[in-house]
């Protein structure tokens, strides 16, 4: 039974993984050299050069900040996250219903959860073009890069590009039992077959991310009893700060058998 429950982990941290882009840099150095640097000379893995293209006016790309690309000060999609990048206008799902214990997956629809899912999927599901932004040097919307990751980084394509679904990856925005308690996040509830001490009773100090569900489609980083989900970044620092130890921006390793093992800083196993 422990065999089979590890394979499973091992499972689970192959689906996780492509979450994000490899990092080129060393892990939990910051964004700068790694394939979420868009600044012209841009990062290992980059999928276009920056300062080939035009703003419009026939001047060169080469004003794409470090931050800039997903995040602008100015006339972003939203104020929070001053988000720069078009979501996807996918609504992502899993065919089957629920977990094994019973938690039921969720719909996410990329336009409007506030989530920081839709956040990654805006690029990860494959079907907004990767320049597509809301703001770029005084002109917005803009198209820099007109192809999808779907055609410069397929491995890296999580959901269905046509109906978003995301079968055979690690359910998000769905809920953490922190404390050890049942939890509701995003309109789901923690299964009534799920056994809560076969999670970490609160994973945070291992470096994961966790999220508070408020209500009314407020969520917000941290934890709070009764209320508690993961989302993409529970898992993967897209910044490659210093909770990221591993490649693929991880806040654990890829392979391993002790806590530092990205499956382990949740499940107990």
């Amino acid at each position: 039974m422990k065999k089979r429950l590890l394979l499973l982990l091992m499972a689970m941290g192959a689906v996780v993984a492509p979450l994000a882009w490899g990092a080129a840099g060393d892990p939990g150095t910051g964004i700068a050299a790694t394939s979420h640097d868009f600044t012209a000379g841009g990062g290992g893995g980059l999928p276009f050069t920056p300062g080939t293209g035009s703003d419009g006016d026939g001047a060169p790309l080469q004003n794409v900040g470090l931050c800039t690309y997903c995040h602008t000060p100015h006339k972003a999609l939203t104020t929070k996250l001053l988000w720069n990048h078009t979501l996807s206008s996918n609504t992502f799902t899993w065919t089957d219903p629920e977990t094994t214990a019973g938690t039921k997956l969720p719909e996410i629809d990329g336009m409007t959860y506030n989530g920081a899912t839709a956040k990654c999927l805006s690029c990860h599901d494959g079907s907004v073009a990767i320049g597509d932004v809301a703001w770029y040097f005084e002109n917005g919307p803009q198209t820099l890069e007109p192809e999808t990751m779907a055609t410069h980084e397929p491995n890296f394509v999580i959901a269905n590009t046509t109906t978003g679904s995301l079968d055979g990856n690690h359910p998000v925005a769905i809920p953490y039992p922190f404390g050890n308690q049942a939890s509701t996040y995003n309109g789901s509830a923690t299964g009534a077959g799920a056994n809560l001490n076969e999670w970490q009773a609160d994973p945070q100090p291992n470096g994961i991310r966790l999220f508070t569900d408020e209500g009314g489609g407020v969520i917000r980083a941290g934890a709070t009893t009764s209320q508690t989900g993961i989302e993409c970044s529970s898992c993967h620092d897209p910044h490659n700060g210093v909770d990221a130890v591993d490649d693929l921006f991880l806040r654990g390793t890829i392979a391993g058998n002790d806590n530092n093992y990205i499956c382990l800083k949740c499940h107990v196993k």
